[in-house]
């Protein structure tokens, strides 16, 4: 379609047409609910709507008991006292178990039947429950089968891309033949567009754990979610500091070895994102990190004869600034080697 507000409007209308043809096939009494209850809950994401429609049911359910045990109880009593009494026990119990939407509902209902239907509840009050699950069901599977809108999927897809979009900028940042200034400037860029889109998954994100029920915290692919999180912003912030720090003359320092070292360290880690892209995307299911092992930063190097022998001729801030990059290169590697620690945890969780 050409906009998503085109393809809701389209899946809604599409929705409520069936629901109505339906209804007309059935010739039960009170179908509007049903189409009522398309109309309420539907809106664009599958997170959303499981929630609005469950919140609706229990509303439903709520304000037919009470109404049904309240006309007995009361129903002899004027309006004027009967109703409010019900009424305040319906906000009772809706308010006890954290209703928002489901609060409004279960109030209408009660009024509903109450002022309406108060010599039909034994038959107004099934159909009611009927339609409005039947209903509910129809909203969840319009947005199962058409043009589906699934959040849970696009938190994964977009977890997965800014993997992607991380592994290229670490690779372009340390490898381009530029000068620094024009490097800093891109990775300026490539940084905003990483962090926007960090927010955005966040943002998002709340819609996605609803798709995954009620135990959604619990739940593996959601504490992955998480951990990914985590990681793609301790990456950003280790980006960052590389961008804000001078780059060592390593050549005419004596250290090209060194920064060798660190430039093959920096493609490895970047393939590694890459390959924590790779497997994840293979299946909607949690699976294990690549089974290569992990690159490391060769410290090792700088103890070699000639890197001493290189750093005995460097001024302190010489010194700090070859210091400063390796320490932010280390932390990369910590980063992932604990990503990498935490992801094998939840799959024995």
């Amino acid at each position: 379609m050409s906009t998503p507000a085109l393809r809701d409007t389209l899946r809604l209308a599409l929705t409520v047409a069936v629901v109505n043809g339906f209804a007309t096939l059935t010739g039960l009494a009170f179908a509007t609910y049903a189409s009522l209850a398309v109309l309420s809950v539907t809106v664009g994401t599958y997170g959303n709507t499981l929630e609005l429609g469950r919140q609706r049911l229990i509303g439903t359910t709520i304000g037919a008991a009470v109404v049904f045990f309240g006309y007995r109880a009361w129903g002899q009593l004027p309006v004027l006292v009967a109703l409010p009494l019900v009424l305040l026990l319906a906000r009772l119990i809706a308010g006890s178990l954290r209703l928002t939407v489901g609060y409004t509902v279960c109030c209408f209902v009660v009024i509903a039947g109450w002022l309406t239907h108060e010599h039909q509840l034994g038959a107004w009050i099934p159909l009611r429950l009927f339609w409005t699950a039947f209903g509910v069901i129809m909203a969840l599977l319009s947005l199962r089968l058409f043009w589906p809108s699934q959040a849970r999927m696009e938190q994964r897809l977009g977890l997965l891309q800014l993997l992607v979009d991380l592994g290229h900028t670490l690779q372009d940042h340390l490898h381009q033949q530029i000068p620094q200034a024009e490097r800093r400037r891109r990775l300026t860029q490539r940084l905003q567009t990483l962090r926007s889109s960090l927010l955005s998954l966040r943002d998002q994100r709340v819609n996605a754990l609803r798709e995954l029920g009620t135990l959604a915290p619990q739940h593996p692919v959601a504490q992955m979610w998480e951990l990914l999180d985590h990681a793609c912003e301790s990456l950003i912030l280790d980006l960052d500091e590389l961008r804000r720090l001078p780059d060592p003359d390593w050549q005419a320092w004596g250290l090209e070895p060194q920064h060798q070292a660190a430039l093959v360290f920096s493609a490895a880690s970047a393939d590694r994102l890459l390959a924590w892209q790779t497997v994840l995307r293979r299946s909607m299911e949690l699976q294990p990190p690549p089974q290569e092992p992990l690159p490391a930063l060769p410290l090792s190097s700088v103890q070699s004869p000639e890197a001493v022998a290189a750093f005995a001729q460097l001024s302190p801030p010489q010194l700090q600034r070859v210091a400063n990059r390796l320490v932010v290169l280390n932390r990369i590697h910590h980063v992932m080697e604990s990503t990498e620690q935490r992801w094998r945890a939840l799959l024995h969780s």
